[in-house]
């Protein structure tokens, strides 16, 4: 007879400090600290520092919902934020709602999304999100009926910042966003000289100017992005008679 106490769903420690219930938490936990935007830090290639959120931890709180999540984050299809766009009707309205909310609008350059990114959540009524094992294999939830899960979208903001990029990766969860991860990276330093478009990653958008310190006079722009466009120009145009390489005279 299979002992019900025994199964890894039936533990109703921590999941962040793993103290039992009886307990509450560890000093340590995130949980008991009111200012905590974030629970755990971590490190990937690329010079990205990933935090994950105390306002997602619902969703992130194991290793396997935090990697259900990474594996989607590939996925994204990125559209830039500094023209129009197509996107899913609900989806549009959503980006609408949250990015003037969270108050990003100026540094937003990209958007990331895909339909099919979507991840599964037991829509289980646990008070306490911290000992909530309803998606752990062998929990009963599991033969619960379809409208006791939930698919939940992940997407992503990017913005630019001073030193590089920052990634706020979020879930729709039909009543809003909810911010779960998000990836720093101060690899890319905003270019000097370089238009707005250029600073945050148009570079196609941009003509070659930016504003200069009066409103009505501008400069060149100096991002690298145009010195290699000049250099394929140059490398594409064949050379003047009498000027080739090896002209025998």
């Amino acid at each position: 007879m299979t002992d019900v106490h025994a199964q890894p769903w039936a533990d109703t420690s921590c999941l962040l400090c793993g103290a039992p219930a009886a307990v509450g938490h560890h000093p340590q936990c995130a949980s008991t600290d009111p200012q905590a935007t974030e629970y755990l830090t971590e490190h990937v290639p690329g010079g990205t520092v990933r935090c994950w959120t105390m306002a997602g931890v619902r969703y992130t709180a194991t290793p396997a919902r935090r990697a259900a999540i990474t594996a989607l984050m590939p996925m994204m299809l990125w559209q830039q934020a500094g023209r129009v766009v197509s996107l899913p009707f609900s989806f549009g309205l959503l980006i609408k709602e949250v990015v003037p909310q969270l108050g990003v609008a100026r540094w937003l350059a990209q958007i990331g999304h895909h339909p099919l990114a979507t991840i599964r959540v037991p829509d289980c009524g646990c008070t306490d999100p911290l000992r909530c094992r309803c998606d752990v294999d062998g929990h009963p939830h599991a033969d619960a009926p379809p409208d006791l899960w939930a698919d939940h979208s992940l997407f992503a903001l990017r913005m630019r910042r001073p030193l590089g990029w920052l990634d706020w990766w979020l879930l729709d969860i039909g009543t809003g966003a909810v911010l779960v991860a998000e990836d720093d990276r101060d690899n890319d330093p905003v270019p000097a000289n370089a238009s707005r478009n250029c600073q945050m990653g148009w570079c196609d958008l941009c003509d070659g100017t930016r504003q200069a310190a009066t409103p009505t006079t501008t400069r060149p722009c100096t991002h690298t992005c145009h010195r290699a466009t000049t250099a394929v120009a140059a490398a594409a145009t064949p050379p003047q008679s009498g000027t080739e390489s090896g002209d025998e005279r």
